[in-house]
């Protein structure tokens, strides 16, 4: 029995994962030993990246002036008390505005150009960090990739050739657009570093490219001949922006 993996529930998962160091050591060499402890917590990391990407703008607005006021009007002798449970005030009201509010300005917002930008950075955020199933069509497949998104997307479209910056296609999956399906091509380089190239069909006017970032990743997009496209990564703004470039001539160029 001694050579059995030890099987733990997601409450011991969780309880490790939220713990002090020596009990994320313990899950990280459980992770190490079975492949099934990876998967989960590679799926924990995605939904938490994908929640960042949703709700850290709304998080970082300030406190609305309405509970400022109201925890100003306290009687004095509650002074003390008020102080130390304004940060949860706080909290709780960001949750708020997070869930009711975070959803209005998605909708409202919905036919921005910048909302492409949004759109893109939570794709990166859910499958750039999966480990079992980062893409759909495997780079092997290239040619009915192409032909499966152009399909989808209804407009012809190329994969960009990045591999003299180190990055090579992994292949690319369908994703929910705004006024239709979009493609989520996905890049790796040798350090494990990833890209993501997001492609939709966009009615908009002509962009220039443009800079948006988020916690974790940042990305520059555009909307050029009836495409919305977006590269999203986590490197320097200077080599994110020559990919950008290497794309976008890649995407429009005959």
């Amino acid at each position: 029995m001694s050579g059995q993996p030890i099987i733990l529930s997601d409450e011991d998962l969780l309880s490790l994962r939220h713990g002090d160091a020596a009990g994320r050591a313990t899950l990280a060499r459980h992770a190490a030993e079975d492949d099934q402890v990876a998967i989960r917590l590679a799926e924990w990391d995605r939904q938490d990246a994908a929640l960042r990407t949703l709700y850290a703008p709304v998080a970082e607005e300030p406190v609305p002036e309405r509970l400022l006021v109201a925890l100003r009007r306290q009687a004095p002798a509650q002074s003390l008390v008020l102080s130390s449970l304004w940060r949860i005030a706080a909290a709780v009201a960001l949750v708020g505005v997070g869930f009711a509010g975070g959803w209005a300005f998605s909708r409202l917002g919905a036919d921005s150009p910048d909302s492409l930008a949004r759109a893109a950075l939570t794709s990166y955020a859910t499958y750039a960090v999966e480990v079992a199933h980062p893409v759909e069509v495997p780079a092997s497949d290239e040619a009915h990739l192409v032909k499966w998104l152009s399909k989808r997307l209804g407009q012809p479209i190329r994969v960009p050739d990045l591999a003299r910056d180190g990055f090579r296609l992994i292949g690319g999956r369908l994703v929910p657009g705004q006024a239709s399906p979009a493609g989520l091509l996905m890049y790796e380089d040798a350090m494990g570093r990833r890209l993501t190239i997001y492609v939709t069909r966009a009615e908009g006017a002509e962009t220039d490219l443009a800079f948006a970032e988020t916690q974790g990743a940042q990305a520059f997009w555009w909307i050029d001949g009836g495409l919305g496209c977006a590269l999203v990564g986590d490197l320097p703004r200077d080599t994110l922006r020559r990919l950008a470039l290497q794309a976008y001539h890649d995407l429009t160029e005959a």
